[in-house]
């Protein structure tokens, strides 16, 4: 029930028209390589084959090809993208987690934030946020680092191109990074 509730909180953020204008954000990495819009020949060639390749799916509101690849062992899910099946696909949204905790993902930001690392410790990395409930939408500000109250997030980026880091029982629990549509 609380996945429900914080998926159809940001979906609620996404949509509700409340766009940053322009934004300092910097892309960020996991390993100091892993990040959206790299081709996935890139992740094969560095991970091996996933265990999981999802079906294709086509989607007109951007005209492309989407696929699910499942690392599992490494807490980690990758979202495709390309142009048709079979064509070379990229990046586009990344997802690591503690789901599972007989898992250990060894994946790292670039500011050194892992799966794990005490909330206070992010936060503190990040100096200046801005503090949201969802009964404000403060989108308009130009704020690039947003903490979300009531969903325990920090947003860094705008609505459409983000690293969200989700936190449980004071620790990152969620580390999410890519491109999110409207």
């Amino acid at each position: 029930m609380k996945r429900l509730y914080i998926y159809v909180m940001t979906c609620f953020l996404l949509t509700s028209g409340y766009a940053q204008k322009e934004s300092v954000f910097v892309q960020d990495t996991l390993n100091h390589w892993l990040t959206y819009n790299i081709p996935g020949q890139t992740v094969i060639d560095s991970l091996g084959i996933p265990d999981l390749e999802g079906e294709f799916q086509y989607l007109e509101s951007d005209g492309n090809y989407h696929q699910n690849w499942d690392y599992f062992s490494l807490g980690l899910t990758l979202w495709m993208v390309s142009d048709t099946i079979g064509s070379p696909s990229s990046v586009e949204y990344i997802k690591i987690t503690d789901d599972d905790s007989s898992i250990t993902t060894t994946f790292v930001t670039t500011k050194g934030i892992r799966i794990g690392t005490p909330k206070k410790q992010v936060l503190d990395l990040y100096e200046a946020f801005q503090v949201l409930d969802l009964n404000e939408a403060h989108w308009d500000k130009p704020y690039d680092v947003r903490y979300i109250v009531p969903l325990d997030r920090l947003w860094i980026g705008d609505p459409y191109e983000a690293t969200i880091i989700e936190f449980y029982e004071d620790k990152v629990f969620t580390i999410e990074m890519g491109y999110f549509s409207e």
